[in-house]
């Protein structure tokens, strides 16, 4: 319809919004009634989004903006430049990071537990600077100077990792390797550069993960929650297309020789370099068609602030106003509510603990195992690959499949069953771990009886080894607690958030994956038999379970009674502004035109 033209607007949920100092309402033909909310980047493991974009959230030249900027098959013309720069985002990250735990094993010749403990390191790092790209983004530069300027520490990090490979050069060199059959010379690097190329990437990577998505989403009108939607997923192919192709290259690039040695980590990861590189031109290139929406602030400040308040009411008393006093009922309730739905989230870092070591502690494990496949062999680092693919078949599968089939037996599907049946499903996917574990001890044990020999697990011949495929029970059954413990917690994070604070709940989300690999490094000290670890794993995973039972009885009640509160707060506030429109749309007045 044309502007003149304008029926009465549908309004419903996906409509229904609060802001700052009270409710809003969003609809195609009239845009946002109330100004005064205010938006934060959103924030997750992944780089999913928390909320849709709000047109009159910003001034009337974004607002221009958006409606005059040229499109592509009805989309903004800088989209397809988005989702090809997190394509070779995600690329450059797994491309590295699959191959990191060989590289630290196999090529620097760190101990197993001293390179689980990098490799967690790195990850825990990953997980904690998007609370610093947000708080840059949001409140001092905006998203896209951050995206830019982090995304060049990113490369530089990349480059220190390909060049720093290089353990021919003097300057990257701390020992050699010389084969005395084949007489190739391996040099091992220094730990010095990896350690900065992979600080340099942590704070690249982390610091845009809370950005990009949600850039892509302001480039948007409100009306457009179709396309919006479908970009979105777009969004989400690419980063799994990126990470799949990447998880399946790099172990293969590693495997050839360069520079006369017998592997080439170089190019293993000059080409995650390269793509990220690409992902900062393709980044730029659209730099001209953007909607660039100036900082806006960020709730983690406000959170800060009712905190300290409190914490000065409970020490000094009377002598000082209390949180209510100065921020106001509704902000105080929104950080209680806040500190439930955290409440909720302290088993997490636990469950990460679990789901972090596939890169680290399983590897190692494959590493061991027999990967011959006909003329095929499949590297230890490649079996990597199956967590996304496996993710991508069994998200459906378990919508519309498990779910239903749940309520028709009468199981609870509600969110905080289906989290600590998760952890369950995580816990066992470490029992499988630890019996293939003993499995191959044993082997290793039979065959030194049977052959008068003294093979320790590391030296053992793989041809004799049980096969690699056969760690694949443990992976279908982590992938499916991954599914229902973490891809349920963002929902949860985002339902029971206030809406003020949903992107503060997915930040510290985010951290509890960072907490989770520092747990890793912690607890993995406390044994050197990787099967009397992954036993134990097992045991702490039915702990948080249980953990996260026993939360949710005292904190589901009020986390439920605010959120309906503010559901029927919503629909009340919705009446009077539903008649208001109407009323003006009968006068034959336009208040809202775009």
């Amino acid at each position: 319809m044309e502007n003149g033209d304008k029926a009465y607007p549908k309004i419903d949920d996906d409509f229904i919004d609060y802001g700052k100092r009270g409710s809003l309402i969003n609809t195609p033909e009239f845009g946002n009634v109330n100004l005064d909310r205010r938006r934060s980047s959103a924030l997750e493991a992944k780089g999913y989004p928390t909320g849709v974009p709000k047109d009159n959230e910003v001034d009337d030249a974004i607002l221009k903006k958006k409606q005059s900027v040229k499109r592509i098959f009805g989309y903004p013309v800088s989209i397809p430049f988005i989702i090809a720069n997190e394509f070779c985002e995600r690329f450059s990250y797994y491309g590295m990071r699959t191959i990191l735990t060989i590289y630290l094993t196999e090529k620097l010749m760190l101990k197993d537990s001293v390179a689980t403990d990098y490799y967690h390191e790195f990850v825990a790092l990953c997980y904690a600077t998007p609370l610093l790209g947000a708080l840059i983004a949001d409140v001092f530069i905006g998203k896209f100077r951050t995206i830019l300027i982090l995304s060049c520490v990113y490369c530089l990090g990349n480059a220190v990792m390909a060049l720093t490979a290089i353990g021919k050069w003097a300057i990257f060199r701390s020992d050699e390797l010389i084969d005395p059959f084949s007489g190739t010379v391996d040099y091992i690097p220094a730990v010095w550069g990896p350690l900065l190329g992979l600080h340099l990437i942590a704070l690249g990577t982390g610091g845009i993960k809370p950005c990009v998505s949600s850039f892509g989403g302001d480039q948007f009108m409100a009306s457009e929650t179709g396309r919006l939607q479908r970009y979105f997923s777009m969004f989400y192919f690419s980063i799994n297309a990126g990470s799949t192709i990447a998880t399946v290259l790099t172990p293969e690039l590693r495997g050839t020789s360069c520079f006369g040695e017998s592997t080439c980590f170089f190019i293993a990861f000059l080409v995650p370099a390269i793509f990220m590189v690409l992902a900062v031109v393709a980044f730029v290139v659209a730099s001209p068609w953007y909607v660039k929406v100036p900082p806006l602030g960020n709730p983690i400040v406000e959170v800060i602030q009712v905190g300290v308040a409190a914490s000065k009411k409970l020490l000094y008393g009377m002598t000082v106003p209390s949180p209510t006093a100065i921020y106001g009922k509704s902000k105080v309730e929104e950080t209680k509510q806040l500190m439930r739905v955290l409440a909720i989230f302290i088993p997490f870092p636990l469950f990460w603990a679990l789901f972090e070591q596939q890169g680290s502690r399983w590897v190692v494990q494959a590493k061991r195992m027999n990967g011959a496949l006909g003329k095929f062999t499949i590297q230890p680092d490649q079996m990597q690959v199956f967590n996304p693919i496996l993710i991508l078949i069994l998200i459906p599968f378990f919508e519309t499949v498990v779910y239903p089939l749940m309520k028709k037996v009468g199981l609870p599907t509600t969110a905080i069953f289906r989290m600590v049946f998760g952890m369950i499903l995580v816990s066992l996917s470490f029992v499988i771990c630890g019996f293939v574990q003993l499995s191959m001890e044993m082997r290793v044990k039979d065959y030194n009886e049977l052959h008068n020999t003294s093979y320790i697990l590391s030296e053992f011949p793989k041809s004799e080894q049980l096969h690699i495929l056969t760690t694949l029970p443990q992976i279908f059954m982590i992938t499916s607690g991954e599914i229902l413990c973490s891809i349920t917690g963002l929902e949860f994070a985002y339902a029971y958030a206030p809406p003020s604070m949903k992107s503060v709940c997915q930040s510290f989300f985010l951290l509890t994956n960072a907490l989770g690999n520092v747990v890793v490094i912690i607890f993995q000290k406390a044994t050197d038999r990787d099967v009397v670890l992954y036993f134990m794993w097992a045991g702490i995973e039915v702990a948080a379970a249980l953990l996260m039972y026993v939360i949710s009885r005292y904190v589901q009640q009020p986390l439920e009674d605010y959120r309906n509160k503010n559901i029927a707060g919503a629909a009340a506030a919705a009446a009077p502004t539903l008649a208001e429109l109407e009323d003006k749309e009968r006068k034959g007045s336009q208040p809202y035109a775009e």
